[in-house]
């Protein structure tokens, strides 16, 4: 894959050691343990260094993957836009809803 400097990338890799190569009842299953790392990719052009984050379990990536972007002082911003305009459809659908069940 070609390298963006649009983007950042955030890879989620699980360890794979000291297991069997296959298991399951067809021996078709490749096994991987619950824990692994969160890699920041560095992007030079906007001066993002690489970063790692270990994890020990599946409910701790989402805090690996804050961490790695808190360390490289990344900030997400959100599309407000986007949101309210979700919002507003939401709450429209919800009141037409409302308004075809007084009529029927």
């Amino acid at each position: 894959m070609k390298k963006d400097n649009k983007t950042v990338g955030v890879f989620v890799r699980f360890f794979t050691n000291d297991l069997p190569n296959k298991v399951g009842k067809k021996n078709d299953s490749i096994p991987f343990w619950t824990c692994g790392n969160v890699h920041l990719e560095a992007n030079d052009v906007k001066g993002i260094k690489s970063c790692d984050e270990m994890f020990n379990y599946f409910d701790d990536i989402p805090r690996a993957i804050k961490t790695v972007l808190s360390k490289s002082k990344l900030v997400a911003v959100e599309d407000v836009a986007y949101k309210m305009r979700a919002e507003s459809r939401h709450l429209h659908n919800k009141f037409n809803k409302k308004e075809k069940a007084k009529t029927a």
